[in-house]
This record gives C-alpha cells, sequence and structure tokens, in this order.
C-alpha cells in the first residue's frame, strides 16, 4: 500500500482515506474538523496521559477502537482528555483490537463512519510483530 507523508497537514486529511499519527505531541496534530468522512484515523503515538495526538472533536465524531481497554484508559492521553472534558465517556469505545481480530465485533459499520484506532503499546502487539518477522525469515530461507 502506498504511503505518503504530507507537508501541508490540513490538505492531507482533506484527501486521506488513512491517517497515521505517531507522535510525542502535547497539543492535538490531528483535528476532527479536518478529517473527511470516511477516514481511518491510526494514532500510535502519545502514550502518556500528558501526550495527545488529536482533539476531542475527532473521538467525539469517531468510532473509538483501542488495543486495550486498561491501557487506554491509564495512559491515552488523547481519551483521557476527551473523558475528562466531557466530549465523550468510556463507553465510547466500541471494542479491543482483540475482538475486532477474533471477529466478535464487525468494526466498521458504514462507508462514511471515521473510525480511530488508539495504541499505547501492548507485548502482545510485539509478540505478533515478532512472530511475522520470524516466520517470513524462516520462509525466505527456504
Amino acid at each position: 500500500m502506498p504511503a505518503e507523508p504530507c507537508a501541508d497537514l490540513g490538505a492531507g486529511l482533506a484527501e486521506a482515506d488513512i491517517v497515521t499519527c505517531a507522535t510525542t505531541a502535547r497539543e492535538p496534530v490531528v483535528r476532527g474538523a479536518r478529517v473527511r468522512p470516511g477516514t481511518h484515523v491510526d494514532l500510535v503515538g502519545a502514550f502518556t496521559p500528558e501526550m495527545r495526538e488529536c482533539d476531542d472533536a475527532l473521538l467525539a465524531l469517531a468510532s473509538v477502537f483501542v488495543d486495550t481497554r486498561a491501557g487506554a484508559f491509564r495512559e491515552a492521553g488523547d481519551l483521557l482528555h476527551a473523558i475528562d472534558g466531557g466530549a465523550i465517556g468510556r463507553e465510547h469505545v466500541r471494542a479491543e483490537l482483540a475482538e475486532l481480530c477474533a471477529g466478535r465485533h464487525a468494526g466498521r459499520r458504514t462507508t462514511d463512519e471515521i473510525t480511530v484506532f488508539k495504541s499505547v503499546g501492548t507485548a502482545l502487539e510485539d509478540l505478533c510483530a515478532a512472530r511475522l518477522v520470524y516466520a517470513r525469515a524462516v520462509s525466505s530461507r527456504e
């Protein structure tokens, strides 16, 4: 899948189908008013309560999925700020990554739905990535 960095964030958000943000920002970088319907946003930075990559408006507009609720509600500044400010409640998080992968939750419901995946990192994600790398390394030797 081709990926491109963008020099003009506003223009990039207006055109993107998928936005991946991996920063240590303490102020929102991705604003809900700039994200178009149908966009998926990955927020994989901002892994402490003091950090945030998106504003409350994005989370309020979006269906939110997390790697784990326990980690997200303890560490994800994006979510914690939005909850503390009253923009969303804890129930706004629709599912965990494991629920999506196991098919216990369908994920996106409509083509114009904005979805957000918020990750603070888990050992399970690291293990899956390591298994994938190992499997590819072994298959390339065969």
